[in-house]
């Protein structure tokens, strides 16, 4: 037996040191309980993951591990599989960690306008307005009707539904508007694209628009894609 104890049995009163049993059966644990050199916490477990927290108090936290908000950056592709929320790299870490938080409750409402729009408000930078109109057109009405926006002269289309982005410019430069449109449009099209294809129903037919106001409120379109 050691001359001077481990940290646990120091715990002990004095007259347990000169066990050579109990040493050696504490030491079994301290070789898995405790880092090296590492004393009991005296307060309760640790809080944190960490910087080599025991054993106690990882199974302490292991309930957070559960908890999207809490749980540490390496365990959410873990989490997002038992939500089945596929595609999780589309997002950035804090919105990743809302989705899994909140995916649940949404697939009550998959395949709907709400469940879409959640989705895509989950995806885009704030600021950006996401609108998904699924109902049919009103048709064609004299004095009212605009062709391409309420209107289409063209046969009908079933299972359709249009998604229109509107981008926070603010710009007074009509040609500075569609430039940031179209630079919103490169860097975010192909994971809105992603993200539409992996909400709609199989069968359902999209448009995606893109738009944005000048400082007067004057809508500037990007064209359909």
């Amino acid at each position: 037996m050691p001359d001077a104890p481990g940290p646990m049995l120091r715990h002990l009163p004095s007259i347990y040191w000169k066990s050579r049993d109990l040493g050696e059966l504490l030491a079994l644990f301290e070789s898995f309980w405790l880092e090296p050199g590492q004393e009991p916490p005296a307060g309760g477990p640790a809080t944190a993951w960490e910087g080599g927290a025991p054993l106690e108090a990882r199974i302490a936290r292991i309930a957070s591990l559960f908890d999207a908000m809490e749980t540490p950056a390496e365990f959410l592709p873990w989490l997002a599989r038992w939500v089945a929320a596929s595609q999780l790299d589309l997002f950035t870490p804090e919105r990743q960690r809302r989705l899994i938080a909140g995916i649940v409750p949404l697939y009550a409402r998959r395949g709907t306008q709400g469940y879409l729009t959640a989705v895509l408000e989950l995806l885009v930078p704030d600021g950006t307005t996401v609108s998904v109109q699924d109902e049919g057109l009103r048709g064609f009405v004299l004095g009212t009707s605009r062709v391409g926006v309420d209107t289409l002269l063209d046969r009908e289309k079933p299972f359709w539904f249009k998604v229109t982005i509107e981008v926070p410019t603010d710009v007074s430069d009509p040609a500075e508007g569609e430039r940031r449109l179209a630079k919103f449009r490169d860097r975010w099209g192909k994971p809105i694209r992603q993200v539409i294809e992996l909400a709609k129903p199989a069968h359902a037919l999209y448009e995606l628009d893109y738009l944005t106001r000048t400082v007067d409120g004057e809508v500037m379109p990007y064209p359909s894609v």
